[in-house]
């Protein structure tokens, strides 16, 4: 494996290094667990060496030296396209390896992006979303694309989304129509609403673009949206080609170095052999063929790849949530305030910073087994479709993974949306100075609410896979290849179960928080389908039914089930370990406080529902969860310690490892450029000032 400029040896040392003598001592020494061992049942080890090589080769590169304050928009873009060469130059993932561990490739992506998204994502989005999009929609004649991706002979980008329309790609308004004389396929925009935009790296530096436009033959009929591989720009001038108008978006709230950018054809003529022809072609005689009878399924092909992208977003907000909490727990282990007996006290040691931060230690802890879990599912699942598995089953698996993976990104995005906020309210006001390191990841994460499919109409699809199953219901015929959807077998029983935990033993076994799941969840499936059904006997058509049956009843289905979806994975992981022993222990609180946490947020449900009754069962939850807190105290630093990556990867005045929070800050505040001098309108200030006395 490539190793850039680092060597084996250094990864090694990197590993196996022992934390920093300071302030976090008085916690990591009452830590129940080894640390170190702990990371090893997180983590595979080769992925962890992986990420190691990486963070190690990067910061031995001055290229990518850490700076003080903010760049410009242009030097941001500009430095990050230099790092991105330089990461090509290192090659730290080949072709071979990838085919070999495909694993490989998420690991890559979270290392980089944790060093800096606008950098993994401009990489992500030339070799992940231009080749996936080449290999799962065209045929063998465009495979040079793939090769010359990897050759740095061409830069790509993704182009779907239209001024007005995302979402709902099935309006979008860019054509493509085949002209029988030249042979050709004219691009055009009708307008500006009809613009592709959010293109990142259009704006300046992609030479072909993934194009997604209504296709329509000579006799204009329209046969739905295709995709088509289209040069933009000529690689030796870097000038867009005629019939092609390109511009720049401006500046966004995060994400600097990407250069989003809009696009237009005008009549721009193009190769037929642009069509990624897998699911549909147009022949000589300028006929349209397809081996898909169901146009719908067709469709559903086409846009088959952007699962491949939400699968990627949970990664990137486990990998956000993995940054900052480490970040806020050390912080909260070392700033004193208050306390009895004229000796200040650490924060982490009150109840409320314990209960603002303890879940989202907790949550990380399932969103990253669950996310590593789910993308290796994907992967063999994309694996075996090339490689002929069983239809039958594919065709099931498919579906549970579209459906799990339109709920998984928004759950994802939100945990880390909140975690990154509480955690940034957490630090006080320190917390909000750019050397925190907490700013510019809350602005990078921002984007992962909204691209790849807003998160509540990515819901629906989750939902409506649900209530589908669930209104043709045979207990023999469940089709849940990875497990999650089973329990339905006993769905009658379940819906009738009470809950019956009366203490902390009862709370604190294994199976009480999935069983409240598979109630609840059973409990929405029929809720949401009488709520359907209500909309439609009123005389309302199945659209503005389903839409309406969306708050309260399908939305919240959505979110029960990815939770329960998270807490079965992470279950699996626990029961390989006894409560008794050290790892064990710790695994199955962290597995209580995220499920007691996410329980108790559907708390009315619970009640509405008849499954919980009298107020004992809501106060044993909430004071379950404050016992779960306390109980993770001593063990909350090394929590930390296992997600955090190294100090330079983690850049935080704040979080780093040695827990010199005031030594780091007073550094990052005297390197302030003219820090200690005067402004250059001093002089403006004196004169206004004078002019008074």
């Amino acid at each position: 494996m490539s190793s850039g400029l680092c060597s084996e040896e250094d990864v090694d040392l990197e590993i196996n290094r022992d934390l920093p003598k300071g302030p976090l001592d008085l916690y990591r020494k009452q830590a129940s667990f080894d640390w170190k061992q702990l990371r090893l049942i997180i983590e595979d080890e080769k992925l962890l060496r992986f990420k190691y090589r990486i963070w190690k080769g990067l910061e031995q590169d001055p290229l990518f030296s850490h700076s003080p304050g903010k760049r410009t928009m242009e030097d941001d873009r500009r430095i990050t396209m230099e790092r991105l060469f330089r990461v090509i130059e290192h090659n730290y993932l080949s072709a071979a390896e990838l085919i070999q561990d495909p694993r490989l490739n998420n690991a890559l992506m979270v290392a980089l992006g944790q060093y800096d998204w606008s950098l993994s994502i401009k990489r992500s989005l030339l070799y992940d979303f231009f080749n996936q999009a080449i290999r799962g929609l065209g045929t063998a004649h465009h495979y040079d694309y793939i090769e010359a991706v990897f050759n740095t002979n061409l830069f790509g980008c993704f182009a779907l989304t239209e001024i007005s329309h995302g979402t709902n790609t099935r309006a979008m308004r860019t054509t493509a129509s085949f002209d029988t004389k030249c042979q050709k396929i004219i691009l055009h925009t009708p307008d500006f609403e009809a613009a592709k935009c959010w293109v990142g790296n259009l704006a300046k530096t992609a030479t072909h673009a993934i194009v997604f436009a209504q296709l329509y033959t000579s006799d204009e009929q329209c046969y739905g949206l295709h995709c088509f591989v289209v040069p933009i720009r000529d690689p030796k001038t870097m000038l867009t080609y005629p019939g092609v108008t390109i511009g720049d978006m401006g500046a966004k709230l995060g994400l600097h170095g990407i250069d989003n950018g809009y696009m237009m054809f005008y009549n721009y003529a193009i190769s037929k052999s642009c069509l990624l022809n897998k699911t549909g072609d147009i022949n000589e005689n300028g006929e349209y063929v397809t081996r898909f009878k169901d146009p719908n399924k067709r469709f559903g092909a086409s846009l088959g790849n952007l699962s491949a992208g939400r699968v990627g977003i949970i990664c990137i907000c486990v990998a956000n949530l993995c940054k900052v909490v480490p970040i806020a727990i050390r912080y909260s282990a070392v700033r004193r305030q208050f306390g009895g007996k004229g000796e200040e006290l650490p924060v982490i040691e009150y109840q409320m910073q314990q209960w603002r931060l303890f879940p989202y230690l907790a949550a990380a802890y399932v969103l990253k087994y669950f996310g590593d879990c789910f993308y290796s599912d994907y992967a063999q699942f994309v694996i075996s479709q090339h490689s002929g598995g069983d239809r039958i089953y594919l065709s099931a698996l498919g579906a549970e993974i579209h459906a799990i993976s339109s709920s998984a990104k928004p759950m994802a995005a939100w945990l880390a949306r909140d975690g990154i906020q509480e955690c940034r309210e957490a630090c006080g006001g320190h917390g909000y100075l750019l050397a925190a390191g907490i700013g510019d990841l809350r602005d990078d994460n921002d984007a992962n609410s909204t691209y790849e499919g807003d998160n509540n109409v990515l819901l629906q699809q989750t939902s409506n896979w649900l209530t589908t199953i669930w209104s043709n219901l045979n207990p023999d015929e469940i089709q849940s290849p990875l497990g999650f959807l089973t329990f339905l077998v006993d769905a009658k029983s379940i819906s009738k179960s009470k809950f019956q935990a009366k203490n902390f033993e009862d709370l604190f076994q294994s199976n009480t928080v999935l069983d409240s799941y598979k109630w609840l969840i059973c409990w929405l499936l029929q809720s949401t389908s009488d709520k359907f059904h209500s909309e439609i006997e009123s005389g309302k058509d199945i659209f503005r039914a389903r839409n309406d049956s969306q708050v309260y009843q399908a939305r919240t289905l959505s979110l029960a089930f990815i939770e329960y979806c998270l807490l079965y994975k992470f279950t699996k992981l626990c029961s390989q370990y006894t409560s008794s022993s050290s790892i064990g222990s710790v695994l199955w609180k962290l597995m209580f406080l995220y499920g007691l946490w996410s329980l108790e947020k559907h708390m009315g449900t619970l009640y509405q529902g008849g499954y919980i009754i009298g107020n004992s069962g809501a106060r044993l939850i909430r004071e379950g969860i404050l016992d779960l807190c306390h109980s993770l105290l001593k063990d909350a630093v090394g929590l930390a310690d296992v997600l955090a990556p190294p100090d330079f990867i983690l850049n935080s005045v704040l979080g780093m490892s040695d827990g010199m929070v005031y030594k780091h800050l007073q550094r990052a505040m005297d390197e302030t450029p003219a820090g200690h001098e005067r402004p250059s309108w001093w002089t403006q200030a004196a004169q206004k000032l004078c002019s008074k006395l």
